[in-house]
This record gives structure tokens, sequence and C-alpha cells, in this order.
């Protein structure tokens, strides 16, 4: 099993990747729908790979004391997913 480094890293260095991207656009052409989605993006997968390195509550698949499933993880990579998608969608459009 990968060490938590290890693992942190992926979203972390694709989540840079992606948002420094994006703000270099914005600084350049100004403000657009893509450019936001793929900032929204990068960050979210930034702060997935953050939680998981750090170990933050809610980034492991362990329950809670009230035996619910912590979610922040499925929700930030949700979003990270669907902001990639939907940016490269109208960018390629």
């Amino acid at each position: 099993m990968p060490s938590n480094k290890a693992t942190a890293a992926a979203p972390i260095v694709t989540g840079v990747f992606l948002a420094g991207t994006a703000i270099r656009e914005i600084a350049q052409n100004g403000l657009e729908i893509w450019t936001m989605l793929a900032l929204a993006g990068g960050l979210s997968a930034v702060a997935v790979g953050l939680g998981i390195l750090t170990g933050l509550s809610g980034f492991d698949s362990d329950y809670d004391l009230d035996g619910h499933h912590d979610w922040t993880t499925v929700a930030l990579g949700g979003l990270a997913l669907t902001s990639i998608a939907v940016g490269a969608g109208i960018a390629l459009a």
C-alpha cells in the first residue's frame, strides 16, 4: 500500500499545474467560464491532496463517531473531475 505522501502527490501536482494554467489564462485573456472551472478543479485537487497528506478528518475511508462515512474527498474529487470535464468540453467546443 502506498504511503500518504505518494498518494497525495498526484492530486497536488495535477492541481497546481491546472490552477497555474488557469491563472495564466485569466491574466492574459480575462475571465472566461472554462478558466474559472479549471481554477476550481485545480484548487479542489490541491485540497484533496493536502487533506490526504495532513490526514485531516474527512479525507479517509473510516467511519466517524456517528457511523457515517466522511464524504469530503468524494465531494472535492467530484468537483475537480466535473470542473475539468466541463472546462475541457467548453474549451474544445
